[in-house]
């Protein structure tokens, strides 16, 4: 790692701890936490640092603790577990992600596997599948899909036996944390923005009905139907078109409207 890299992590805990403090909190459910794989690496050790104390409990081991504005390298042979104090991030690579990090071997990898609420993974999720400037209805309906896709895919236990329940890719939904840092510029560029948080929190709870994964994409082959004075691409009952969605909210349809067309039933808060 470089020194300027090393001396940027030191600044981050004010920068970023203030960053963080001023989002208004999200009402999250807390007894759904998600664990989603963010690195694998087939090296033996992962270089972590932390912008704010955390504890760090490596297996079999006696805890210590971790502080800002330097680099620590863990081992890929035992099961890590970080958990940052003050509302910390962690910083795997260039990304910085809250919550717990857990580093620990998997099929002859050392993998980190960012452990949270539903609700804090939806507010990176969001802005990185729909552009945040996107209007406010879209990025509601996308929450919904997101929080849906994400308990779905959970509950089904798409990768098995794995130590996680998600990848932070489009294989299943984009999540790079919330920030990431830029070495050219010594800055950590905010991956999560105050509108999607609102899209996030104004919708919390909601979820697509039993049968309904919450799969999007950014374009659906369309097939047009009539509909009032114009056309409508036809739904398959089970895809959001991402584009079509924001098209549809800036002509006047609310969130609940775009996901009754696309999923073709109304969302519901359990």
């Amino acid at each position: 790692m470089t020194v300027s890299l090393t001396r940027a992590i030191r600044n981050l805990s004010i920068a970023l701890g203030s960053l963080i403090s001023a989002s208004q909190p999200l009402v999250a459910d807390a007894a759904t936490v998600l664990r989603v794989l963010v690195k694998e690496d087939s090296g033996t050790q992962m270089p972590v640092a932390v912008t704010q104390p955390a504890v760090l409990q490596i297996e079999g081991q006696p805890s210590r603790r971790l502080d800002p504005g330097r680099w620590y390298t863990l081992p890929a042979s035992a099961v890590s577990r970080i958990q940052p104090s003050n509302s910390g991030l962690t910083q795997i690579g260039n990304n910085l992600y809250p919550g717990e990090m857990i580093v620990r071997p998997w099929r002859s990898k050392s993998i980190a596997v960012n452990v949270l609420p539903l609700e804090e993974y939806l507010r990176s999720v969001v802005p990185n599948e729909m552009p945040a400037s996107w209007h406010l209805d879209a990025l509601m309906a996308q929450a919904v899909a997101a929080r849906s896709y994400a308990i779905n895919t959970q509950k089904q236990r798409k990768w098995g036996a794995a130590p996680f329940d998600l990848v932070s890719d489009t294989r299943d939904q984009v999540y790079p944390g919330f920030f990431r840092y830029d070495a050219k510029l010594s800055f950590a560029k905010p991956l999560i923005h105050a509108r999607s948080d609102q899209a996030v929190s104004s919708t919390a709870g909601y979820m697509l009905r039993a049968g309904f994964k919450g799969y999007y994409r950014a374009r659906l082959q369309r097939n047009w139907i009539s509909w009032g004075n114009g056309y409508m691409p036809v739904s398959d009952g089970q895809h959001l078109d991402q584009e079509m969605t924001q098209q549809m909210a800036q002509r006047g349809w609310n969130w609940m409207q775009i996901l009754s067309w696309w999923y073709r039933d109304a969302p519901i808060k359990p």
